[in-house]
């Protein structure tokens, strides 16, 4: 047989040998079937030698199993779709889906009507838009909670990076934990080879305006405390790379007679031209076990002692872990910058990790005050900005009980808990209890609560990781569902394509579409004030030193970025102002669903554009969550205003600061911004959404 049959992918040599390992057969068993020397085989097996074509042949043969003769079928060539790895659970679905596309390019027929055309397009992009999704196996877990919950010590817990000889909790992370305010960024951890560190450092401008919020609170203002412009976890670290501890840092203020001098004295301190280092692996020299180095030089980096690494913006850990290597999918673990108790949930990093489809983000509390009101406010924003698939696929609530909290409670009659599973009980009826205000309204009864204790002898780390995958899997699952409705979508459609019936209930259907775009196509949408939404509510609550540390940055600081804000009050609008459009379509068409001849030949097609019409809709809010930032931000950045709140002193600077943007944004010479945002929101409703739709309408049945 030709060689040229087959596509060779880069993981031959691996998948040729899980699939020998899985007969108990030797290297030497197939090097004596291929009539080869066993170091060939070998070489094949660790990548070092593509096989031929017939080699791949003789190899499958060898094996004899089913399923070394399926991965031969696999490797013919795919014309469509990027192929998927061989242990892709998902792979005989998206040879379905290839096969499908191949049906829909040949059978349409070239005199098929425009709507009909236009129909299969949508089918078409559907199907490679879900099996782009499930081609990939790539998924992260991200952990997110308020500062002091517990969730690094569990995330150390679960991803196996722990010391098991250690008796103290705190002493067996390999991460630096304590009571809260000890991992200074973002941290990602992988599966690898060996063990690593890759440090993303944060830019030259950013730790500037670091060391300048620094010496400007300690030199200048005596009413603003470091530690609220500053985390604590940050000074310590800057501290540390100067060589300083805070007291000394307090006397080498009173020695500069102004902040500048102060500043610049204390960046050369940093020795920031000697910190370019941005990864380390360990060395098989070294006198430590691989565990202890990583705990080590961990701590060295995230307290600023390593004098080759800069100040982090985000630290990944590369850990040969059996939490990685036995998962079916490529994960990454985020355990992601505490929130503060007084300030806002809505960060951008946290709500990039809510918005990833491929992420599940799991909202971590303590055991006694779960849900606490972070968790609160983000499932709410969530709400308010129409992420209802979002909250019930791919968000998750740990409870983290610490110690012996969880024997501590009472149950309904008053006597107390007589085991943990009841204490984890009741704890999970009082959260779904405390939620249910907020789900009421949308179609989602309960997101998944979840419990882990990491103390020793408690929970078991294997039973909580086994869930998470079952919730990766029920998550690809409904993407299996979405594909494999596409594809039966374009079979019925190739199939009735000249059906004089089918063409009726097509009719029917683009006849309903009409009606509702002539009611609703030249409905204006209005935004108003949008800084009312999110962005004015949330000064009024987060902590005054923030506000400062902000203002200082022009409204970019991470953990509150004033045009971010902006934006997620923006998509909020976009929901409210559309939401009644968007469910009165989806009526329309269910009620649709229930005609006969609909029913039997276009019910497929109904499916696919209320699928369409979700997707088209979050589009339009991702829009206008977008737009409106690159319409506000470039005026708004070089106002005036920042220098203006910079003058604003005592105790009522927060209101000051909050009056200050009112009448910013109210005033006569931002009317064109906003104008601006209504023409270009209203231009996207129609494009993203309404124009879609009307696409799919039988404009012969119209004329």
């Amino acid at each position: 047989m030709s060689t040229s049959i087959y596509d060779v992918p880069n993981d031959v040599g691996k998948t040729l040998s899980d699939l020998r390992k899985a007969t108990k057969k030797k290297q030497a068993d197939i090097a004596q079937s291929l009539n080869v020397a066993q170091s060939h085989i070998s070489r094949i097996e660790k990548g070092k030698v593509t096989p031929t074509g017939q080699e791949i042949e003789e190899y499958v043969k060898a094996i004899g199993t089913e399923e070394a003769q399926s991965y031969l079928e696999f490797l013919k060539p795919w014309e469509i779709l990027k192929r998927p790895s061989f242990r892709n659970p998902q792979r005989d679905d998206l040879w379905k889906a290839e096969t499908s596309l191949k049906e829909l390019q040949k059978l349409i027929s070239e005199d098929a009507p425009d709507f009909l055309i236009r129909q299969a397009e949508m089918y078409d992009k559907s199907v490679r838009e879900e099996a782009e999704y499930l081609t990939s196996l790539e998924h992260s877990i991200a952990y997110a909670g308020r500062v002091g919950v517990g969730k690094t010590t569990a995330v150390c817990k679960l991803t196996g990076l722990v010391i098991p000889q250690e008796k103290q909790i705190h002493r067996q992370s390999i991460l630096a934990v304590g009571t809260g305010r000890t991992t200074v960024c973002e941290v990602g951890i992988r599966g690898g080879e060996k063990f690593g560190i890759r440090v993303k450092p944060q830019s030259l401008d950013e730790i500037n305006k670091l060391v300048e919020d620094l010496c400007t609170s300690n030199h200048n203002d005596p009413e603003e405390k470091p530690l609220e412009i500053v985390p604590q976890e940050v000074q310590r670290l800057v501290f540390n790379m100067a060589g300083l501890k805070g007291e000394n840092f307090a006397e080498l203020a009173t020695q500069h007679s102004n902040s500048d001098t102060l500043r610049l004295n204390f960046s050369e301190m940093l020795k920031l031209q000697e910190r370019t280092r941005e990864e380390i692996w360990f060395e098989e020299i070294s006198n430590q076990t691989e565990i202890e180095w990583l705990k080590e030089t961990f701590k060295q980096i995230n307290f600023g002692l390593h004098k080759e690494f800069s100040v982090p913006q985000r630290i990944d850990i590369i850990v040969p872990s059996e939490f990685f290597h036995s998962s079916p999918y490529e994960l990454e673990v985020i355990d992601s910058r505490g929130l503060d108790k007084d300030g806002t949930a809505v960060r951008r990093d946290l709500m990039d990790c809510l918005n990833d489809q491929r992420t599940l983000t799991i909202l971590c509390s303590r055991f006694n005050d779960a849900p606490n009101s972070e968790i609160y406010d983000l499932i709410d924003n969530l709400i308010q900005n129409g992420s209802e698939q979002l909250l019930r696929e791919r968000v998750i609530i740990l409870v983290l009980p610490q110690n012996d909290e969880a024997y501590k409670g009472y149950n309904d009659t008053g006597d107390p808990v007589d085991s943990k599973d009841e204490a984890y009980s009741l704890k999970c009826q009082e959260v779904k209890k405390s939620l249910k205000p907020l789900l009421k309204e949308i179609n989602v009864k309960d997101i998944p609560i979840l419990f882990f204790n990491a103390q020793p002898g408690e929970d078991n780390p294997s039973d909580f990781n086994r869930m998470l995958i079952e919730k990766l899997d029920k998550l690809r699952y409904t993407y299996v569902e979405r594909l494999s409705s596409s594809v039966d979508a374009i079979t019925i459609l190739i199939r009735n394509q000249k059906e004089k019936n089918a063409q009726e209930a097509y009719k029917k259907v683009s006849k309903s579409l009409e009606i509702f775009l002539n009611d609703y196509s030249q409905k204006s949408l209005y935004f108003g004030n949008i800084h009312q939404k999110l962005l004015i509510p949330e000064m009024r609550k987060t902590h005054s030193g923030t506000l400062r540390a902000t203002i200082r940055r022009n409204g970019t600081l991470d953990k509150f970025d004033v045009y971010f804000l902006l934006g997620n009050g923006s998509k909020s609008v976009a929901w409210t102002v559309t939401m009644g459009i968007f469910y009165k379509f989806k009526g329309i068409l269910e009620h649709l669903s229930g005609d006969s001849l609909v029913k039997e030949y276009a019910e497929s097609f109904i499916t696919q554009i209320l699928a369409n019409w979700d997707e088209w809709h979050q589009e339009f809010l991702t829009y206008s969550e977008q737009i409106s930032e690159q319409i506000f931000k470039p005026t708004l950045i070089k106002s005036p205003i920042w220098d203006e709140c910079m003058f604003l002193k005592g105790s009522g600077f927060r209101k000051d600061v909050i009056s200050k943007f009112q009448a910013w944004f109210n005033a006569p010479e931002q009317q064109h911004l906003h104008n601006l945002l209504d023409s270009q929101i209203e231009k996207a409703w129609h494009e993203k959404v309404l124009g879609k739709l009307e696409n799919l309408i039988d404009k012969d049945t119209t004329a």
